[in-house]
Protein backbone atom coordinates (compact mmCIF):
# COMPACT_ATOMS: atom_id res chain seq x y z
CA UNK A 1 0.00 0.00 0.00
CA UNK A 2 2.74 2.70 0.76
CA UNK A 3 4.58 1.58 -2.31
CA UNK A 4 1.41 2.65 -4.31
CA UNK A 5 1.28 5.82 -2.57
CA UNK A 6 4.32 7.07 -3.06
CA UNK A 7 4.55 5.77 -6.81
CA UNK A 8 1.28 8.10 -7.09
CA UNK A 9 3.02 10.71 -5.84
CA UNK A 10 5.55 10.61 -7.91
CA UNK A 11 3.61 10.63 -10.80
CA UNK A 12 1.97 13.80 -9.65
CA UNK A 13 5.33 15.75 -8.39
CA UNK A 14 7.48 14.92 -11.31
CA UNK A 15 5.74 17.27 -14.13
CA UNK A 16 5.50 19.59 -11.55
CA UNK A 17 9.01 19.96 -10.86
CA UNK A 18 9.71 19.66 -14.49
CA UNK A 19 7.21 22.47 -15.02
CA UNK A 20 9.07 24.73 -12.95
CA UNK A 21 12.37 24.75 -14.59
CA UNK A 22 13.17 28.19 -15.50
CA UNK A 23 14.51 28.92 -18.58
CA UNK A 24 14.33 32.07 -21.28
CA UNK A 25 14.56 32.19 -25.07
CA UNK A 26 15.92 34.90 -26.69
CA UNK A 27 14.18 36.40 -30.03
CA UNK A 28 14.17 38.81 -32.89
CA UNK A 29 11.28 41.05 -31.90
CA UNK A 30 10.94 41.74 -35.72
CA UNK A 31 10.95 38.24 -37.08
CA UNK A 32 10.26 36.04 -34.15
CA UNK A 33 13.75 34.18 -35.19
CA UNK A 34 15.35 32.66 -32.03
CA UNK A 35 19.09 34.19 -31.76
CA UNK A 36 21.60 31.26 -31.05
CA UNK A 37 24.37 31.67 -29.27
CA UNK A 38 23.32 34.96 -26.88
CA UNK A 39 25.67 36.74 -24.29
CA UNK A 40 24.06 36.44 -21.18
CA UNK A 41 25.60 38.81 -18.86
CA UNK A 42 25.31 38.45 -14.92
CA UNK A 43 27.03 41.77 -14.47
CA UNK A 44 29.18 40.64 -11.68
CA UNK A 45 32.23 39.53 -14.02
CA UNK A 46 30.76 35.95 -15.04
CA UNK A 47 28.16 34.93 -17.76
CA UNK A 48 26.92 32.51 -19.86
CA UNK A 49 25.45 31.48 -23.94
CA UNK A 50 21.76 30.50 -25.00
CA UNK A 51 22.08 27.17 -26.64
CA UNK A 52 21.82 27.38 -31.14
CA UNK A 53 17.81 27.74 -30.09
CA UNK A 54 18.03 30.70 -28.44
CA UNK A 55 17.74 28.90 -24.84
CA UNK A 56 19.23 29.64 -21.49
CA UNK A 57 17.96 27.79 -18.30
CA UNK A 58 17.92 29.47 -15.22
CA UNK A 59 19.01 28.45 -11.76
CA UNK A 60 19.75 29.99 -8.38
CA UNK A 61 23.30 30.97 -8.48
CA UNK A 62 22.52 33.34 -11.02
CA UNK A 63 21.60 37.03 -10.11
CA UNK A 64 18.14 38.32 -10.39
CA UNK A 65 19.45 41.28 -13.08
CA UNK A 66 20.78 39.59 -16.18
CA UNK A 67 21.99 41.49 -19.31
CA UNK A 68 21.25 40.10 -22.53
CA UNK A 69 23.06 41.25 -25.57
CA UNK A 70 23.60 39.82 -29.35
CA UNK A 71 25.62 41.71 -32.15
CA UNK A 72 23.22 43.67 -34.22
CA UNK A 73 20.85 44.15 -31.51
CA UNK A 74 20.25 46.88 -28.74
CA UNK A 75 21.31 45.22 -25.21
CA UNK A 76 18.84 44.61 -22.78
CA UNK A 77 18.33 44.39 -19.16
CA UNK A 78 15.84 41.92 -17.58
CA UNK A 79 14.99 41.13 -13.90
CA UNK A 80 14.23 37.50 -13.40
CA UNK A 81 11.77 37.63 -11.06
CA UNK A 82 9.49 40.23 -13.22
CA UNK A 83 9.49 38.43 -16.04
CA UNK A 84 6.41 37.28 -17.64
CA UNK A 85 6.70 34.32 -19.92
CA UNK A 86 9.75 32.78 -21.19
CA UNK A 87 10.48 35.01 -24.26
CA UNK A 88 13.20 37.86 -24.45
CA UNK A 89 12.87 40.18 -27.86
CA UNK A 90 15.69 42.13 -28.36
CA UNK A 91 15.19 45.10 -31.24
CA UNK A 92 17.56 45.13 -34.37
CA UNK A 93 20.00 47.65 -34.98
CA UNK A 94 21.07 49.10 -38.47
CA UNK A 95 24.72 49.50 -37.82
CA UNK A 96 26.39 46.46 -39.50
CA UNK A 97 28.21 46.46 -43.33
CA UNK A 98 26.71 43.70 -44.99
CA UNK A 99 29.83 43.78 -46.66
CA UNK A 100 30.44 40.05 -47.18
CA UNK A 101 31.00 38.79 -50.76
CA UNK A 102 30.20 35.67 -51.91
CA UNK A 103 32.76 33.23 -52.77
CA UNK A 104 35.02 32.67 -56.22
CA UNK A 105 34.03 29.71 -58.39
CA UNK A 106 36.32 27.11 -58.34
CA UNK A 107 38.33 28.44 -61.70
CA UNK A 108 38.63 31.50 -59.97
CA UNK A 109 40.39 30.18 -57.19
CA UNK A 110 43.30 28.34 -59.16
CA UNK A 111 44.30 31.69 -60.64
CA UNK A 112 44.71 33.55 -57.49
CA UNK A 113 48.08 33.96 -55.39
CA UNK A 114 48.32 32.95 -51.96
CA UNK A 115 49.57 34.58 -49.04
CA UNK A 116 50.41 32.16 -46.23
CA UNK A 117 51.56 32.84 -43.32
CA UNK A 118 52.57 29.88 -40.56
CA UNK A 119 51.44 29.29 -36.92
CA UNK A 120 54.20 28.69 -34.08
CA UNK A 121 53.41 25.61 -32.53
CA UNK A 122 54.79 24.34 -29.82
CA UNK A 123 53.85 22.24 -26.31
CA UNK A 124 55.73 23.51 -23.63
CA UNK A 125 53.14 23.58 -20.95
CA UNK A 126 55.27 26.56 -19.40
CA UNK A 127 53.86 29.15 -21.41
CA UNK A 128 50.47 28.01 -22.37
CA UNK A 129 47.19 30.65 -22.03
CA UNK A 130 44.11 29.28 -21.16
CA UNK A 131 40.37 28.88 -22.32
CA UNK A 132 37.23 30.30 -20.26
CA UNK A 133 33.53 31.14 -20.95
CA UNK A 134 33.40 34.30 -22.81
CA UNK A 135 36.93 34.32 -23.33
CA UNK A 136 37.74 36.53 -26.27
CA UNK A 137 40.90 36.56 -28.50
CA UNK A 138 41.12 39.11 -30.87
CA UNK A 139 44.08 38.41 -33.91
CA UNK A 140 45.48 41.29 -36.06
CA UNK A 141 45.62 40.18 -40.00
CA UNK A 142 47.33 43.44 -41.61
CA UNK A 143 46.50 44.18 -45.41
CA UNK A 144 49.94 42.79 -46.51
CA UNK A 145 47.91 42.74 -50.22
CA UNK A 146 46.15 44.77 -51.95
CA UNK A 147 42.51 43.20 -52.36
CA UNK A 148 43.36 40.90 -50.23
CA UNK A 149 40.87 38.14 -49.13
CA UNK A 150 41.02 36.04 -45.96
CA UNK A 151 40.60 32.51 -47.14
CA UNK A 152 40.91 30.63 -43.36
CA UNK A 153 42.95 30.95 -40.34
CA UNK A 154 45.12 28.34 -38.33
CA UNK A 155 44.85 28.43 -33.80
CA UNK A 156 47.25 26.81 -32.75
CA UNK A 157 46.41 24.40 -29.27
CA UNK A 158 48.10 22.97 -26.52
CA UNK A 159 45.59 20.09 -26.24
CA UNK A 160 46.17 19.02 -22.68
CA UNK A 161 44.55 19.20 -19.11
CA UNK A 162 45.03 22.32 -17.30
CA UNK A 163 47.27 20.70 -14.88
CA UNK A 164 49.21 18.32 -16.86
CA UNK A 165 52.63 18.31 -15.91
CA UNK A 166 51.67 19.65 -11.88
CA UNK A 167 50.30 16.25 -10.75
CA UNK A 168 50.68 12.66 -12.21
CA UNK A 169 47.38 12.26 -12.80
CA UNK A 170 46.34 14.71 -14.18
CA UNK A 171 46.00 14.10 -17.87
CA UNK A 172 42.61 14.58 -20.14
CA UNK A 173 41.85 10.99 -20.26
CA UNK A 174 38.20 11.66 -22.25
CA UNK A 175 37.83 13.45 -25.35
CA UNK A 176 36.15 16.91 -25.30
CA UNK A 177 34.63 19.25 -27.40
CA UNK A 178 35.01 22.93 -26.69
CA UNK A 179 32.69 25.72 -29.25
CA UNK A 180 34.32 29.13 -31.05
CA UNK A 181 32.52 31.33 -32.56
CA UNK A 182 34.78 33.66 -34.77
CA UNK A 183 33.69 36.86 -36.69
CA UNK A 184 35.26 40.23 -37.52
CA UNK A 185 36.05 43.86 -36.02
CA UNK A 186 37.42 46.81 -37.34
CA UNK A 187 40.59 48.13 -36.29
CA UNK A 188 41.04 51.59 -34.49
CA UNK A 189 44.33 52.40 -33.51
CA UNK A 190 45.32 48.87 -33.24
CA UNK A 191 42.09 48.22 -31.06
CA UNK A 192 38.95 45.72 -31.76
CA UNK A 193 36.16 47.67 -32.33
CA UNK A 194 33.11 46.98 -33.75
CA UNK A 195 31.87 44.30 -36.23
CA UNK A 196 32.83 44.61 -39.17
CA UNK A 197 30.87 42.18 -41.40
CA UNK A 198 27.52 40.06 -40.76
CA UNK A 199 28.89 36.89 -40.69
CA UNK A 200 30.55 34.95 -37.94
CA UNK A 201 31.17 31.30 -37.87
CA UNK A 202 30.81 28.68 -34.76
CA UNK A 203 33.40 26.54 -34.69
CA UNK A 204 33.82 23.02 -32.60
CA UNK A 205 37.06 22.23 -30.89
CA UNK A 206 37.26 18.23 -31.01
CA UNK A 207 40.45 16.63 -29.05
CA UNK A 208 40.13 13.29 -30.76
CA UNK A 209 40.57 14.85 -34.22
CA UNK A 210 43.21 17.34 -33.71
CA UNK A 211 46.81 17.30 -32.47
CA UNK A 212 48.19 21.20 -32.75
CA UNK A 213 46.51 22.88 -34.50
CA UNK A 214 43.19 23.69 -36.28
CA UNK A 215 42.49 25.36 -39.44
CA UNK A 216 39.05 27.54 -39.53
CA UNK A 217 38.03 28.21 -43.54
CA UNK A 218 35.55 30.36 -44.34
CA UNK A 219 32.77 29.76 -46.64
CA UNK A 220 32.52 33.69 -47.22
CA UNK A 221 35.17 36.13 -49.10
CA UNK A 222 36.02 38.19 -45.91
CA UNK A 223 37.92 41.49 -47.72
CA UNK A 224 40.69 42.68 -45.55
CA UNK A 225 40.76 46.49 -45.07
CA UNK A 226 43.33 48.68 -45.95
CA UNK A 227 44.38 49.03 -42.00
CA UNK A 228 43.78 45.70 -41.49
CA UNK A 229 41.43 43.82 -39.22
CA UNK A 230 40.65 41.74 -36.01
CA UNK A 231 39.50 38.08 -36.32
CA UNK A 232 38.06 37.38 -33.07
CA UNK A 233 37.54 34.11 -31.65
CA UNK A 234 35.15 33.52 -28.62
CA UNK A 235 35.02 30.48 -26.63
CA UNK A 236 31.07 29.56 -26.46
CA UNK A 237 31.70 26.84 -23.77
CA UNK A 238 31.61 22.88 -23.91
CA UNK A 239 30.23 20.62 -26.20
CA UNK A 240 28.30 17.02 -26.04
CA UNK A 241 29.44 13.68 -27.76
CA UNK A 242 27.35 15.23 -30.43
CA UNK A 243 29.20 18.53 -30.82
CA UNK A 244 26.25 20.47 -29.76
CA UNK A 245 26.85 23.25 -27.12
CA UNK A 246 25.65 22.84 -23.55
CA UNK A 247 25.24 25.58 -21.68
CA UNK A 248 26.99 26.14 -18.34
CA UNK A 249 27.65 28.49 -15.27
CA UNK A 250 31.05 29.73 -15.94
CA UNK A 251 32.26 29.67 -12.75
CA UNK A 252 32.36 26.79 -9.90
CA UNK A 253 31.28 27.60 -6.20
CA UNK A 254 33.48 26.39 -3.23
CA UNK A 255 33.10 26.42 0.42
CA UNK A 256 36.12 28.12 2.39
CA UNK A 257 35.70 28.20 5.88
CA UNK A 258 32.11 28.37 5.69
CA UNK A 259 31.81 30.93 3.35
CA UNK A 260 30.74 30.06 -0.54
CA UNK A 261 33.24 31.50 -3.01
CA UNK A 262 33.36 31.57 -6.67
CA UNK A 263 36.29 31.06 -9.03
CA UNK A 264 36.25 31.08 -12.93
CA UNK A 265 36.09 27.78 -14.63
CA UNK A 266 38.74 27.13 -16.80
CA UNK A 267 37.86 24.85 -19.55
CA UNK A 268 40.31 23.36 -22.12
CA UNK A 269 41.73 23.49 -25.24
CA UNK A 270 45.02 25.96 -23.73
CA UNK A 271 47.00 27.74 -26.40
CA UNK A 272 50.68 27.93 -26.75
CA UNK A 273 52.17 31.28 -25.98
CA UNK A 274 55.52 33.16 -28.00
CA UNK A 275 56.62 36.29 -27.57
CA UNK A 276 55.18 39.57 -28.56
CA UNK A 277 55.88 40.81 -32.54
CA UNK A 278 54.62 43.48 -34.60
CA UNK A 279 53.29 40.85 -37.07
CA UNK A 280 51.78 38.67 -34.42
CA UNK A 281 49.23 41.54 -32.08
CA UNK A 282 46.91 39.84 -30.26
CA UNK A 283 44.43 41.00 -27.72
CA UNK A 284 42.71 39.03 -25.16
CA UNK A 285 39.65 40.40 -22.43
CA UNK A 286 36.46 38.42 -20.90
CA UNK A 287 33.32 39.47 -22.47
CA UNK A 288 31.77 39.39 -19.53
CA UNK A 289 34.28 41.01 -17.11
CA UNK A 290 33.57 43.75 -15.08
CA UNK A 291 36.01 45.81 -17.20
CA UNK A 292 36.03 44.37 -20.61
CA UNK A 293 38.95 45.92 -21.80
CA UNK A 294 41.50 44.58 -24.28
CA UNK A 295 44.75 43.53 -22.79
CA UNK A 296 47.63 41.66 -23.70
CA UNK A 297 48.76 39.02 -22.39
CA UNK A 298 51.49 39.39 -19.84
CA UNK A 299 52.19 36.04 -18.02
CA UNK A 300 51.58 32.56 -19.24
CA UNK A 301 48.95 30.24 -17.16
CA UNK A 302 50.96 29.02 -14.96
CA UNK A 303 53.88 31.57 -13.85
CA UNK A 304 56.31 32.58 -10.64
CA UNK A 305 55.68 35.34 -9.39
CA UNK A 306 59.09 36.82 -8.80
CA UNK A 307 59.70 36.14 -12.87
CA UNK A 308 59.87 38.72 -15.43
CA UNK A 309 57.82 38.01 -18.59
CA UNK A 310 58.11 39.56 -22.43
CA UNK A 311 54.44 40.35 -23.50
CA UNK A 312 53.51 36.84 -25.32
CA UNK A 313 51.01 36.50 -28.38
CA UNK A 314 49.07 33.38 -29.72
CA UNK A 315 50.69 33.40 -33.33
CA UNK A 316 47.92 31.86 -35.46
CA UNK A 317 48.53 31.10 -39.12
CA UNK A 318 46.63 32.67 -41.83
CA UNK A 319 46.09 32.10 -46.05
CA UNK A 320 45.03 35.32 -48.02
CA UNK A 321 44.40 35.25 -51.63
CA UNK A 322 44.84 37.57 -53.71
Amino acid sequence: MFKKIFFLMALFLVPELYAQEKFIVVKDSVTNETLPYTSIDFQNGYGLFTDENGKAVLNNDMPNKIKITYVGYASKIVSVDKLIGNQILLRPEVNMLNEVKISASRKEVKKQKKLVVKPSLHDNIDEMYWSSIGQQFAFYVPSEKANGILKSVTIPLIVKDLYQGITESSFEDNPYGTMVRFEFMRNSNMLPNTKLYDYEKIFVIQSDKISKKIEVGFEESIPIPDEGFFVVMTVIGKTDIKGEYVPELPFVVNDRHGEKKKSMKIILPNYPLVELSKRQLMLVRNLFSDTPKWNRIERPMVYKKDKKYPPYTIGIGYVISY
